[in-house]
């Protein structure tokens, strides 16, 4: 058998609870089915019954032998108390008796006096003799609430012939606790002496009238009838309104024009004296009959303003509606009718009162027509509404509502749920008028009793002594027709009244069970005392069976379980096996012997599949199947056989029924089995196909519907009102858990396999049942045995995986209500507001059913508000949760237990001052925790730690979880082998283990906030508590837990770690970590996140603080050739500087790859500042036009080499500096365009607005700034060009006179290579300075070098001077000579005359 979760066994054990339960409750009413109403619809007749042999029956034809089982019997007979007969003496002239059951008390009147007394126990007498007038009725009603103050009970209602006097009841406070039979139930439902007030709450004028009788429904209401025929309420309030008295009396029956006649004129008219009041409570319909045997209907209303008749029924239309049903007896016994009883719609749905005649016959009515849904066929609804109007014209007057029209018919104009008249739908004679009975039959009755299928009727045969008839048809449910057993009963006296005895410890809910397992008592009140008789139940029955015949084993035992049938009978069976009466008893014993000898087995049905002539046919899936079920003839299937009650005949005849001849067993196997879809197997050619099911046995649908009416009271009953308060009482709980506990024992005592075993027995009529279809089933597929075998093994399996489906629904309820009665104990309504908001509304729609079944959140939320009020309060939880592991084990589990003990030390802890103290308690209460771990609510405890400022445990505790949960570390070689998608086994552990560091995640972000909350506000108490002295900053806690978390040997954990470090930047804490695995964590990172540059970042920064600088230069060599918006050229710089200083380190290592990544390096970190310069050129224009601001975007986007540099870049913008860095560079040694770019800088320098003086700063500045960069480069500072170039835009422009070589030099330009280059210029005697306007310019220019010199000679070394002077004189020469060939040339030979002595004094 595959196994199965525990939720899908209640789920399972659920639905087929429910399927139970809907069957069992909703079945029509007894009634309805016994007499055939469905049969009353569709042949449009009334029907009758009790001509029959087979309708009345001896229940003594259960025994075998001299014992008989009995029917009914006395439970006592209580005398009249002496004191009282005392009075009898001083009779004038009336008495009268009768019964309060309300308060299990009888009174007596005698004249004006009355006495009242407990019947059971014949004491507590009280006694009224405040009147003056005779009374002639008594009645006692409970009072309306809020009219009066709580002391008054109930009000005792007497009339006199002239007045109607309501008292006050109440009970004094010495009132006896009443126990219950079952254990912990206690009832103070009964009160001890009872007393009368002595003034009178109110007092009414009768206006003449004599009250015959009194009845009080249970809401308060007080109904009179009158001698005059007419129905009298007591309309009380409150207080008193401005339009009317506080009480008063209405006469309902009375219309406006009949009050408006003269009461003397009434003299003259025949009255018809009401004689008693029946009032059907839940209906709200009231019931009077007349002296006469008039019946009239009300419909009571919700108050004493709504009332309003709907039918009346004279004593002639009953007789004469009666006897055209039954033309065949005499129709004087359909006269006078003595007694009227409300019907239950437990009893029917359809009926709704039976009134019994005189000779005892039984007249059943409907309070409207039978509704059309018996059967949708539109002739058979006109055959019903034609019915209706015939019964109504021939049985009753109904009453219209004031509002209809005249004209319309009753069923157009009212509503057909609403009462609409009195209709006779069947009439059933008494004992004694079968052709071949021996029973005498019933005369002279004058008192009835009805209650579920039993009739009391009281008679008197002579003049002192009345006889009881008790006609019950319990016995025989399972019977398609109202089979009843009678009996009769002598009793000591005349009756004066009869009523049930009721319950003195009755709950809240109403327990079917508990119905079925107590007998009903009935109180019969007569001149000689209380007569107590026990009115018995199938249960009770069986009981008298299993005692006689000591066992099962017997015939008289199998042929109970054949009449109430199997299913019906082993639930009567459970009854007394599993009642604490009778635990460890022989009768607990046989009972439960008699459940596993006739429950019968389950076994397989297959729908026969029907032959045609071209072959084998199936059954068509969606023909509907027939509603029988496997232990008897369904309900609402047509009958084999012709029962009663049978519908008359259109000339008003009988059909005579023929007798069921056959066995019962054998008529329940009349019919084969509805195809039910079931499971598909097969076995060696056995085919279990979708119209084959197991059918399970009496025993498992006898364990279903025990448990089904067990939880039917609060199954689909609401938790809780709308405050919250739980709808159930403590002691509604203790009576469902007393049997659910009793339950619980039968099964644990009998097993599974016991309750379905593989054993036949000849006794089971289902065996019957099933070995003949077996023999049909045969003589078709030809079954081998194995074959057989193989089919009964899977039905027995079937029904063990059900029954141990409910075995754990019992139990799971059993610690449901347990736990909801200890929440009861404990104030549920403040409990419940303790929830969430959203649990509250969903606890306010949740039924008790929903509670069980799916809402078992609802009761650990439930549990922890509990175990929450008790550490609010500063109490111990250790006794609650003792009790709730005791009884509720898998709702408050053994780790939810730790968990609360845990919180309660944790609790104790905060306010704990000594540190040691605190420290050993939260120590204690992590190892409370790790202990338990896994199965704990992880979040919480952490929670509570990270509050009680202890970081460590939560550390500790979730690393013990994990562990736990995955202790062959499936998760850590999942996270190891790069995380295959292929295993599943490792990932489901590795999200376990992560899903516990998350606790670690949200410490360390409740720190990140504390700290943060602490810098705005300086009181913070998780600071104090998780910083020591020494150690109170940030870092120092953070740094604590992370080298603790990182102890632990766990890559998971760490990887929790990192995650978190990282997320709040806290670059420099994460790399303190020497651990290996933050490398790891890091490179999965980055290969994962490729885009991620700040993991790229830590990763190189990772590798260089650990001394991996080659693999951290490579990281940044690609970092920096990255293609990314997000890295500017500064950065790439910067990564390529880093790089290069981490290949310079020694820890590096001398390899050639090394030296080669070196140099690599190197030289795009060149390149890369020649694309800075580029960058910062075009960056600095003043106008950038759109393609400017792309080659800036294309700059900062990557890294380019040397040529695409000055090919996209440098040439296209006439970036001229930019070129002459690219082929100082690129090493390019191209004169000619060297020279062109320096041509250029020049040009560039000077152009443009300003004063002479201005272009001579710019273009200096310039020059100067280029000297710097470029005067090592030789092939790229071409200096004599430069000079010659200077020269000439000085000539140009009219710089002042020798400005060059003063810029020169102050340029550090070496003064001889100045002597030489300017020399060579002279010596050229170019044109060009002519041209320019100033043909002296070089000689001026020269002459201003030769005086730099002269300035500088004394500072040469001796060994250069005289070359360097002579060199001197010959530009001093050479440009003497030029001016002797020109005029006007005195002053400069004179200043170069003055040279030449100086370079000579300078050489001496």
């Amino acid at each position: 058998m595959p196994s199965i979760s525990p939720i899908d066994f209640l789920d399972m054990a659920g639905n087929i609870l429910e399927r139970m339960d809907i069957r069992d409750s909703s079945s029509p009413g007894l009634l309805d089915v016994k007499i055939n109403l469905t049969g009353v619809a569709q042949h449009g007749f009334a029907t009758a019954s009790g001509l029959n042999d087979y309708d009345y029956q001896n229940i003594s034809s259960l025994s075998v032998g001299p014992k008989s089982a009995m029917q009914v019997h006395t439970v006592n007979k209580i005398p009249i108390p002496s004191e009282i007969l005392e009075h009898f003496k001083h009779i004038k002239c009336h008495c009268m008796m009768g019964l309060f059951p309300e308060i299990g008390r009888a009174w007596l009147t005698i004249d004006s006096e009355i006495y009242i007394w407990t019947y059971e126990q014949a004491r507590d007498v009280a006694y009224y003799d405040g009147l003056n007038h005779l009374i002639v009725s008594v009645g006692l009603a409970k009072p309306k609430p809020g009219v009066f103050i709580n002391d008054v009970k109930y009000l005792l209602i007497l009339t006199t012939p002239i007045e109607i006097i309501v008292l006050g009841v109440t009970f004094a406070d010495t009132t006896k606790i009443i126990s219950s039979p079952m254990r912990n139930m206690q009832s103070t439902t009964t009160f001890e002496e009872m007393q009368l007030m002595n003034k009178p709450i109110f007092i009414l004028n009768s206006d003449n009238v004599a009250i015959n009788v009194v009845q009080c429904s249970q809401n308060g209401r007080i109904f009179l009838g009158g001698r005059d025929g007419c129905l009298y309420e007591i309309d009380y309030h409150a207080d008193s309104s401005w339009f009317g008295k506080r009480c008063k009396k209405v006469n309902h029956s009375q219309s406006m024009v009949s009050a408006m006649v003269p009461s003397f004129l009434k003299l003259f008219a025949e009255n018809d004296p009401i004689v008693k009041i029946v009032i059907d409570d839940n209906r709200q319909l009231l019931y009077t009959l007349t002296e006469k045997g008039s019946i009239e209907a009300w419909n009571m209303g919700a108050d004493c303003g709504s009332m309003r008749r709907f039918a009346r029924v004279s004593q002639n239309e009953i007789t004469q509606r009666a006897s055209s049903i039954l033309k065949t007896v005499d129709n004087s016994i359909f006269t006078k009718v003595k007694s009227i009883c409300p019907l239950s719609s437990d009893d029917s749905q359809n009926l709704n009162l039976l009134a019994i005649t005189q000779c005892g016959v039984r007249l059943f009515f409907a309070a409207r027509p039978l509704s059309s849904s018996h059967n949708p066929n539109p002739q058979t609804q006109l055959q019903q509404t034609q019915l209706s109007q015939t019964l109504q014209m021939q049985t009753s007057t109904n009453y219209q509502n004031p509002g209809s029209p005249g004209g319309a018919s009753p069923q157009a104009t009212q509503d057909c749920s609403k009462p609409q008249g009195l209709y006779l739908y069947h009439v059933r004679l008494p004992p004694g008028y079968t052709p071949n009975t021996t029973i005498n039959k019933p005369k002279q009755v004058h008192s009835a009793y009805y209650s579920e299928g039993t009739l009391l009727l009281v008679s008197t045969s002579q003049q002192d002594q009345d006889h009881l008839w008790s006609i019950s048809s319990a016995p025989f449910l399972s019977r398609p027709y109202l089979a009843e057993a009678t009996a009769m009963l002598n009793l000591d006296g005349i009756v004066w009244s009869l009523s049930e005895v009721r319950d003195k410890c009755e709950s809240t809910i109403n327990s079917v069970l508990r119905k079925a397992k107590k007998p009903k008592k009935v109180v019969l009140l007569t001149n000689q005392g209380a007569h107590i008789i026990a009115l018995l139940k199938p249960v009770d029955i069986l009981q008298q069976l299993l005692t006689a015949y000591n066992g099962p084993h017997n015939e008289a035992v199998k042929t109970f379980f054949q009449i109430q049938t199997e299913c019906e009978a082993c639930t009567t069976a459970l009854l007394i096996a599993c009642s604490d009466q009778y635990r460890n008893t022989d009768l607990a014993l046989w009972a439960a012997q008699a459940f596993l000898l006739y429950g019968g087995e389950p076994y397989y049905h297959f729908q026969m599949l029907a032959n045609t002539q071209a072959g084998t046919s199936k059954m068509n899936p969606m023909n509907p199947p027939l509603n029988i079920t496997h232990h008897g003839i369904d309900r609402n299937s047509p009958q084999m056989f012709v029962s009663t009650p049978m519908p008359h005949g259109g000339g008003g005849g009988y059909q005579i029924p023929r007798s069921p001849q056959l066995p019962l067993s054998m008529q329940q196997s009349q019919y084969p089995l509805s195809p039910i879809t079931g499971q598909d197997a097969g076995h060696d050619g056995l085919i279990v196909n979708d119209y084959s099911t197991v059918i399970y046995s009496a025993k498992h649908d006898g364990l279903y519907l025990y448990v089904a009416r067990l939880l039917r009271p609060i199954w689909k009953k609401r938790c809780v009102d709308t405050n919250l308060c739980s709808t159930l009482t403590q002691a509604d709980c203790t009576l469902i858990l007393e049997d659910l506990f009793s339950l619980k024992v039968f099964m644990d005592a009998y097993t599974v396999n016991e309750l379905s075993g593989f054993t036949r027995n000849t006794y089971s009529t289902q065996t019957n049942i099933s070995n003949g279809y077996s023999h049909v089933l045969s003589s078709h597929n030809q079954l081998t045995p194995h074959d057989q075998r193989f089919v009964t093994e899977k039905a027995q399996n079937e029904e063990k995986q059900s029954l141990s489906a409910l075995y754990q629904l019992v139990k799971h309820v059993c610690e449901v209500m347990s736990l909801w009665k200890i929440l009861c104990e404990h104030q549920f309504q403040v409990l419940a507001t303790q929830l969430p908001k959203e649990e509250q509304t969903t606890l306010s729609s949740c039924t008790f059913r929903d509670l069980t079944l799916t809402r078992t959140e609802s009761c650990a939320l439930l549990i922890a508000a509990l175990i929450n009020s008790y550490l609010k309060d500063n109490a111990s939880v250790s006794i609650i949760s003792a009790k709730l592991r005791e009884v509720c084990p898998n709702l408050y589990r053994h780790e939810d237990a730790v968990t609360f003990k845990a919180t309660e030390i944790l609790l104790s802890a905060k306010s704990c001052e000594a540190s040691e103290g605190k420290h050993e308690k939260l120590r204690t209460a992590l190892q409370l925790c790790k202990d338990a771990a896994p199965n704990l609510p992880l979040q919480n405890i952490c929670q509570q730690f990270s509050t009680a400022g202890f970081g460590e445990g939560v550390i500790e505790l979730t690393a013990t979880c994990a562990a736990k949960i995955d202790p062959e570390e499936y998760g850590i070689r999942y996270y190891n082998s790069d995380e295959p998608t292929e295993d599943t086994e490792g990932y489901t552990a590795y999200s376990a283990r992560m899903s516990c560091y998350k606790e670690i995640r949200s410490m360390l972000e409740t720190v990140y906030q504390n700290h943060c909350n602490a810098n705005e506000t300086q009181e913070f108490e998780f600071q104090r508590q998780m910083c020591d002295t020494n150690e109170n900053s940030f870092s120092v806690q953070i740094r604590k837990l992370v080298n603790l978390a990182i102890q632990i040997k766990d890559p998971l954990l760490h990887i929790t770690i990192y995650q978190w470090l990282m997320a709040h930047d806290m670059i420099s804490e994460l790399l303190a970590l020497p651990e290996p695995s933050l490398g790891e964590f890091l490179r999965r990172n980055v290969v994962n996140n490729p885009g991620n540059l700040n993991l790229v970042d830590l990763l190189w920064k990772y590798y260089e603080k650990n001394g991996r600088h080659a693999e951290a230069a490579h990281i940044l060599d690609n970092l920096a050739s990255t293609e990314s918006e997000s890295i500017s050229l500064d950065q790439r710089i910067e990564y390529l500087a880093r790089a290069v200083m981490c290949m310079r380190n020694d820890s590096s290592g001398f390899s050639i790859a090394n030296g080669i990544l070196l140099k690599e390096l190197e030289d795009k970190l060149e390149i890369a500042r020649v694309q800075k310069c580029i960058l910062d050129t075009l960056s600095s224009h003043v106008r950038t036009d759109h393609n400017t601001v792309q080659a800036i975007e294309k700059l900062n986007f990557t890294l380019y080499d040397i040529t695409q540099l000055y090919q996209q870049f440098a040439d296209p913008f006439d970036l001229w500096e930019c070129k002459l860095t690219i082929l100082n560079c690129s090493h390019h040694n191209d004169p000619l365009l060297i020279e062109t770019v320096w041509s250029q800088i020049i040009n560039k320098a000077v152009d443009g607005m300003g004063t002479t003086q201005e272009r001579c700063t710019r273009l200096f500045t310039k020059i100067e700034a280029l000297v710097k960069e470029f005067r090592e480069s030789g092939h790229c500072f071409p200096l004599a060009f430069i000079i010659r170039e200077l020269e000439l835009k000085a000539c140009q422009l009219r710089f002042p006179e020798g400005i060059v070589p003063d810029k020169l030099v102050a340029m550090n330009i070496d003064i001889d290579l100045l002597m030489e280059y300017y020399f060579r210029m002279i010596s050229m005697n170019e044109r060009v300075w002519a041209n320019e306007g100033n043909e002296w310019h070089l000689v001026q220019s020269s002459i201003r070098v030769v005086t730099l010199l002269c300035g500088q000679i004394r500072s040469m070394w001796n060994r250069s001077k005289g070359r360097i002077v002579g060199k001197a004189q010959d530009i001093v020469s050479t440009c003497l000579s030029f001016c002797y060939q020109k005029p006007d040339t005195e002053q400069l030979r004179n200043a170069l005359k003055t040279l030449q002595c100086q370079l000579q004094d300078n050489l001496l």
